[in-house]
């Protein structure tokens, strides 16, 4: 057994239930081509291999990168060495197959891989919407976070950004006992899934000037866009959105109105 790295926010799944609930979840067959970040030992790897798809694995500590190459041998199963976060996805996306994305993601990195698993979800429908699924396991606070709705308190970027790609389903707690060593807070595991015929995106007429303005708007959520939309233009002659209101009231047609707005009196900027 490899002990766990605190450094990479490491806790292995142990509850061989839970594994195959994953993977039930994630709804893995027969011929899927499965792209996973941090494998770890290979536990929902090797049911994955069992069920007959083909799975690229995205590991980062060189311990568990040997591990797996003495464990699993199969060859529809292939390693990438590296920080996911710092991976190209022309590694591993395949213009002709689809791809569903899955992995346990450590706790202190879970908002930075969710963010670029959306760029990237971004650029596939640019090219050929390849990416059918995205199912993690991470932290129940988190995991709620992302699936609320305009008005609530928690209702956040992360929430308007992933809302922009997918639709978010919650699918069951893990509780702490089920992982080696056990982590303080119990986790959910969710399913996004790809927005096909994107026509919230398609008619976005900047999707770098959206996630900027979303970014900036909620780092005072509490303050009026009267004062959090002055970096990007002066917020008396927006005529889309009440600037009295807060960020955590717009929904993602009202941000997506704001964006355009904004947008085409820059001069599209």
């Amino acid at each position: 057994m490899i002990e766990a790295k605190k450094s990479l926010g490491q806790n292995f799944l142990k509850n061989k239930h839970y594994k195959e609930k994953i993977v039930d979840g994630a709804e893995v067959r027969e011929g899927d081509t499965v792209v996973e970040i941090g494998p770890g030992m290979g536990a929902l790897t090797e049911i994955m291999l069992s069920r007959g798809a083909k799975v690229t694995a995205i590991e980062i500590d060189r311990r568990l990168q040997e591990y797996l190459e003495e464990n699993i041998n199969s060859e529809d199963f292939s390693l990438i060495k590296n920080d996911f976060l710092k991976t190209d996805p022309k590694e591993y996306l395949n213009s002709d197959f689809t791809t569903k994305i899955i992995g346990n993601l450590p706790y202190h990195v879970t908002s930075e891989i969710i963010f670029k698993v959306m760029d990237i979800i971004k650029d596939d429908i640019e090219t050929s919407q390849r990416i059918e699924s995205f199912t993690i396991m991470i932290q129940k606070e988190v995991a709620h976070r992302l699936c609320s709705i305009h008005g609530n308190k928690v209702y956040g970027v992360i929430t308007v950004l992933t809302d922009l790609f997918c639709t978010k389903k919650l699918l069951f707690d893990v509780p702490p006992d089920a992982f080696v060593p056990k982590p303080k807070v119990t986790s959910t595991v969710m399913r996004f899934d790809t927005i096909k015929n994107n026509e919230n995106f398609k008619r976005l007429k900047s999707y770098k000037l959206f996630r900027t303005l979303v970014k900036t708007v909620f780092l005072n959520r509490r303050k009026m866009l009267r004062n959090t939309l002055k970096p990007f233009i002066d917020p008396e002659i927006i005529t889309t959105i009440d600037i009295t209101r807060r960020p955590e009231s717009l929904d993602l047609n009202e941000f997506i109105n704001l964006t355009n707005e904004v947008f085409e009196l820059r001069g599209n900027e």
